[in-house]
């Protein structure tokens, strides 16, 4: 980097990544580091803390047969004749969206250099820091291909695979890839000897050298031990060879011959052998998206998406898997498999890169856009109809149409690619593609008419590009490469342009210089909030302490605030930067920190976009320590807007009744935000006074206490407002005779009855309306909802009384906790959801439905026939929106949302 970024945070690792992309942050706010042969999992708001890992084991070759021994030495089988028996190590990662965890977590996908695929979790009831492997996709995708015997029958059912055999002559040409890291050779080598220097360089003056053979872009440096190693005998990742240091052949003759007595596998020919080889061996991995469709059969809205497996034969598989029915933290089986929904032949060569974007989001007619680059240097965007794709469900064709192809006469491969939808584009898309050589080339397709067209091709880093990113909805571009650097460009729709990567902030302190003790990079990742990226560089292990460092510090991640430059999106000047507080931060840092937070805080009012604002939280916290002023002034234009859109008409120093008054009218995602926000940030540091304490002296601190008091207030009384109308559509199922199979079952309703009781004269009228009814349905509304007055203490057994939504006390002085969703008494047995935020327990979940409704049932106007009370309960705090998550110990790894 250019300049000396202003970190948040660096932490090291005990392992160095190998390969490109080796760093993503998932939507609940985890960072994944492919760090050889160990996948390292971290929160960022708690970098010294525990850590999640996931160890990366041997796995067994597949039997895919033998062949004879007089072909062990045809050209075809070169590559896996020459293999070398090598560590697990990780070659690809990537975070399946929010939901899909049986927590409602993300999944982790991860491919190995052996090219086995596989699913992994959160330890979530294991009670340790090794994550759990809950699929093997590898497996799955072998099974298939043993089903119809690997395509090579008339009338397979593999998706585009109908002229293969015309085909399997360049497919056999790309698997003659060298199985080693890039800093294990060298260009224009015939033996394989492993070179003495580390660095890779990509040479685009030479004529002779094959494009295919730069797509394995592992940057690991070669220790001792592995030169020693290449000597030995090994075996490739599904075709088990035996190699010696002379090259001649050992025990191949006996995995890869007939004659060796492996009488299980079938007889194949060398070519039919390598194709299969390739096929099988997964390269990069990338999950699709969240995406929802009806399911005609139970007209039931599924939530889904899509894990692209891309091989060394040129195809990708695509993987469909939905959300879990139910959430537990408990110990169980949550059933949610992934499903082959087809196979595409996207290129003749190594697919070497993978990403997905959503078209017209939000439109009847969205699709998926995905972009597959190759290592013989083209790259393809394909699309799919979202309504074809939720039609596969038995391996069909996949629905992906090709809209464009990039062509240039650059050779070099294709090492990162980046998709971004700009705001407000309906069709067009932006492209960025990495390669090998160092280039960055940006492109815009409409996925209308079809048309392409380059609007800058620059050398942006002088060896292979290891990483690439859109932010802030394609305004600006993110790269960094094997030369240790990582870069920043405006996107001005026909070039680009460089700014430093680097923040003044005022929290940040003295650090040392990465670039000092770095030596490359390996990827970086923006953060949910895009007000931060994470980098991951390798250390150069000859400038530490050869006995205290360079034996546990292999590689670090640096975070680093992004949100005080000038990203390219349209500046907020009304932002009063006037007087700045800090002599780190000029008036202009100011300016760009206010509208990029800003730009952050109104996508998250978007109900799709998961609450994971940990990032802009932790800026706004260092600006409250650091520039309250600035601080202040921009939570006042936030809250004017968030209130009414326009900001002269509510601040600070409106009269609280006005304020009051408008909040029936804001959307809960709001409500949600205002929250936080007042939890936080502005009263981080203030005990939250109660609705009967004495307020401060500090005008502001009364000012956010009281906004939180009435935002919770009107926020449960559209939960129980929402809890009476899902009882009366009940009932009114009940009484048309129909199914209540799938719709959410209300409990809590009695407690919730005793509280609008209890605030007769401060409710909402409509809530007393609601309540009324329910009082007329007598004894049918125990078929509609769990309606239960009587609670006993689960110590004593004592009766206990309701007198407060949130806190119950026995008369042998027991203090129980109240569930924030349904107020009955949480479990003291099983355990239950905590909100990191608020601190509330919840032990009975709310439907999808509540938190994704635009107004609320207090309306006179809204009915409750128009209620969805379908689809699974999901674990968000209804006070809060974030994530639950179950308590855990301090020595274990969690999620910290906000």
């Amino acid at each position: 980097m250019s300049a000396m970024a202003s970190q948040y945070h660096a932490v090291t690792l005990i392992a160095s990544p190998s390969y490109p992309n080796a760093i993503a942050w998932s939507s609940d706010n985890l960072v994944a580091v492919a760090s050889g042969h160990i996948v390292t999992i971290l929160n960022p708001a708690a970098l010294d803390g525990p850590r999640g890992v996931v160890g990366l084991r041997r796995c067994d070759p597949f039997p895919i047969g033998v062949v004879s021994r007089e072909d062990l030495f045809e050209p075809c089988l070169v590559s896996t004749s020459l293999a070398r028996d090598a560590e697990p190590c990780a070659r690809s990662i990537s975070w399946s969206p929010q939901g899909f965890a049986p927590n409602s977590g993300c999944l982790l996908a991860v491919c190995t250099v052996d090219g086995h695929v596989k699913l992994y979790r959160s330890p979530i009831w294991e009670i340790c820091d090794e994550w759990i492997q809950v699929a093997d996709i590898s497996q799955l995708l072998f099974s298939y291909y043993k089903t119809i015997n690997f395509g090579e029958d008339n009338g397979s059912h593999l998706t585009s695979l109908k002229n293969i055999n015309t085909e399997e002559t360049e497919v056999l040409g790309s698997t003659r890839e060298l199985q080693d890291p890039l800093s294990r050779r060298g260009p224009g080598q015939r033996k394989r000897k492993l070179p003495r220097v580390d660095d890779y360089i990509y040479d685009g003056n030479k004529d002779d050298l094959d494009a295919s053979n730069d797509a394995d872009f592992s940057l690991k440096s070669c220790s001792k031990s592995e030169k020693k190693s290449s000597k030995k005998t090994a075996k490739h990742g599904h075709g088990p060879v035996s190699v010696n240091g002379q090259g001649s052949t050992g025990n191949s003759k006996a995995s890869l011959s007939s004659n060796g007595g492996n009488k299980s596998a079938p007889l194949i020919t060398a070519k039919q052998y390598a194709c299969r080889d390739a096929r099988l061996s997964s390269v990069i991995v990338a999950w699709s998206p969240l995406v929802s469709s009806s399911d005609k059969i139970s007209c039931l809205w599924r939530h889904w998406c899509i894990l692209a497996v891309g091989s060394k034969a040129g195809n990708v598989s695509f993987w469909k898997l939905y959300k879990p029915e139910y959430y537990t933290i408990d110990a169980g089986v949550v059933n949610s498999d992934p499903m082959l929904i087809g196979v595409l032949q996207a290129h003749k060569s190594w697919v070497s890169a993978i990403t997905w974007e959503v078209s017209s989001e939000g439109s009847s007619k969205s699709s998926l856009l995905l972009a597959t680059g190759c290592s013989d240097g083209s790259v393809k965007i394909w699309l799919a109809n979202i309504e074809g794709l939720n039609r596969c469900t038995n391996l069909e064709e996949v629905p992906f149409a090709l809209v464009a192809e990039v062509t240039t006469d650059l050779s070099a491969p294709v090492s990162a690619i980046s998709l971004a939808v700009p705001a407000g584009s309906q069709y067009e898309v932006n492209l960025a593609i990495g390669r090998v050589s160092g280039s960055v080339e940006t492109w815009i397709c409409n996925t209308c008419s079809r048309k392409i067209e380059n609007t800058n091709a620059c050398h942006a880093h002088d060896q292979v590009v290891t990483g690439l990113s859109w932010g802030m909805d394609g305004y600006c571009l993110y790269s960094c490469s094997q030369d240790n650097s990582a870069r920043c460009w405006i996107y001005n729709g026909n070039h680009l342009e460089e700014i430093p990567v680097h923040t003044n902030f005022p929290e940040s302190k003295e650090s040392t210089d990465l670039s000092e003790v770095s030596n490359r990079c390996f990827g970086l990742t923006l953060a949910p909030g895009e007000q931060m990226i994470a980098v991951v560089h390798g250390l150069d292990l000859n400038v530490l302490d050869q006995m205290y460092q360079a034996r546990t510090q292999k590689a670090v991640v640096e975070f680093i605030w992004i949100g005080g430059q000038f990203v390219g999106i349209p500046l907020d000047r009304s932002i009063d930067v006037c007087n700045p507080q800090s002599t780190i931060l000029s008036s202009s840092n100011f300016l760009w920190w206010g509208s990029n937070i800003l730009w952050s805080l109104k996508k998250y009012e978007n109900v799709e976009k998961g609450l994971a604002l940990w990032d802009v939280v932790a800026a706004l916290q260092g600006f409250k320590k650091y520039a309250p002023t600035f601080l202040e002034t921009l939570m006042d234009m936030w809250i004017s807007a968030l209130f009414s859109g326009d900001p002269q008409c509510v601040s600070i120093d409106s009269p609280s009744c006005s304020r009051q008054d408008m909040l029936p009218s804001v959307s809960l995602r709001k409500l949600h935000l205002l929250n936080i926000i007042c939890r936080k940030v502005m009263l981080s540091n203030h005990a939250q006074l109660g609705p009967d304490a004495e307020n401060g002296n500090d005008s502001k601190t009364e000012f956010w206490n009281t906004l939180l008091i009435r935002s919770e207030r009107e926020l449960r009384e559209r939960l129980v407002g929402f809890t009476f109308a899902a009882v009366l559509k009940r009932t009114a199922y009940s009484f048309n005779d129909t199914s209540t199979e799938n719709i959410w079952f209300p409990v809590g309703v009695a407690q919730m009855d005793s509280w609008v009781t209890m605030n007769d004269g401060e409710v909402h009228n409509q809530l007393k309306y609601l309540r009324s009814r329910i009082k007329d349905l007598g004894n049918r509304v125990n078929s509609a909802c769990g309606y239960s007055v009587e609670e006993t203490c689960p110590y004593c057994s004592a009766p206990v009384h309701f007198e407060s939504a949130d806190v119950a006390i026995c008369r042998e002085r027991h203090t129980l906790t109240r569930c924030r969703a349904s107020m009955i008494l949480c479990s003291v047995l099983q355990p239950v959801w905590h909100c990191v935020c608020c601190g509330g327990m919840v032990d009975k979940l709310l439907p999808q439905s509540f938190f994704t409704m635009q107004a609320s049932h207090l309306d006179a106007n809204q009915d409750e026939g128009s209620l969805d009370l379908s689809g699974p309960a999901v674990p968000l705090c209804p006070f809060c929106g974030v994530l639950l998550q179950r308590s855990t110990p301090a020595f274990l790894l969690s999620t910290s949302p906000v």
